[in-house]
């Protein structure tokens, strides 16, 4: 199946943005016919193992990515390509559908900043503020069209892959004082269940030599890295914490190993924070009230 269409021009979002795009950029011109493609894994089988003793086990005779098509997508954060696969790791009886967005040329290229996002409904959709996900999702794609070439990869596995539902029911537990690890272990369910062969099998598909990560996780870094996946760097992703999710983010940071500076959960710099955004939001009202008595 072929699937043609033009692009619309590159809308920068600024002046940094601008220089990563030129005549050559593929969100400047045509999109080129998309053909499906398959790229399978290795005959073996690959298998991780939990803090708490868990294993997730991936047979890789049974992994198969497919590419079904690529269209351009104009989005506030600038133009993107949008390629969609199906992913399983059942030799095809059941499948999630992995995307890739992608800005500028990545084919063939190397030290591509890439983006492993998984989704999060409650942040991405409901505006939870219980996480830095809808941040960091908006961090990546701005960071990337910025500095184009780059690619984020966004993956179907809500809550570090043990689903909505378990998710709220870890939610249910943190309310009773629980952290995002425990609330897992109370339900029997794994730190993190997340698996990647799909990342691995899209960038050969992609044809991409080598990956500069964008990540404060080193469990994707080490996992990518065991996949295949040549990591030549990292990038980091940290978001200011707010007063619901600093505890979130100091759980991360304190008992799964992220790379986050303390300054970005501690509770003093988070309420700095949040002062500063109501000092501005106080300013702004004092200024809207002011113009609209002396008009």
């Amino acid at each position: 199946m072929l699937l043609k269409m033009n692009a619309p021009s590159c809308s920068a979002v600024s002046r940094r943005a601008a220089k990563a795009h030129g005549p050559a950029c593929p969100c400047c011109r045509p999109a080129r016919a998309a053909v499906r493609v398959s790229a399978s894994a290795p005959a073996a089988k690959s298998a991780s193992v939990g803090k708490d003793g868990l294993v997730r086990i991936v047979d890789e005779a049974q992994v198969r990515t497919v590419h079904i098509a690529e269209t351009m997508l104009p989005t506030r954060h600038g133009n993107f390509r949008l390629r969609g696969y199906k992913h399983s790791i059942d030799g095809g009886k059941n499948f999630v559908e992995p995307t890739a967005i992608i800005c500028g040329q990545v084919e063939g290229r190397e030290d591509v900043v890439l983006r492993v996002h998984d989704a999060c409904f409650t942040s991405e959709v409901l505006g939870s503020l219980k996480c830095d996900c809808a941040e960091q999702l908006q961090m990546s794609m701005e960071y990337i069209h910025a500095n184009a070439p780059g690619i984020v990869i966004y993956l179907w596995q809500e809550g570090r892959g043990i689903g909505l539902a378990n998710k709220i029911a870890a939610y249910k537990l943190q309310e009773q004082g629980l952290d995002t690890v425990d609330a897992n272990r109370a339900l029997g369910l794994p730190d993190d269940s997340r698996e990647y062969t799909s990342v691995r099998n899209i960038l050969k598909e992609l044809n991409v030599k080598s990956i500069r990560l964008m990540t404060n996780n080193p469990r994707k870094i080490n996992v990518l890295t065991e996949l295949g996946v040549k990591v030549t760097g990292r990038v980091p992703c940290q978001i200011q914490a707010g007063t619901f999710n600093k505890g979130y983010l100091e759980a991360k940071t304190k008992r799964m190993e992220h790379m986050i500076d303390n300054s970005f959960w501690s509770v003093d710099e988070a309420d700095a924070a949040a002062k500063v955004t109501a000092d501005k939001a106080a300013a702004a009202a004092q200024l809207a009230a002011a113009v609209e008595k002396s008009a």
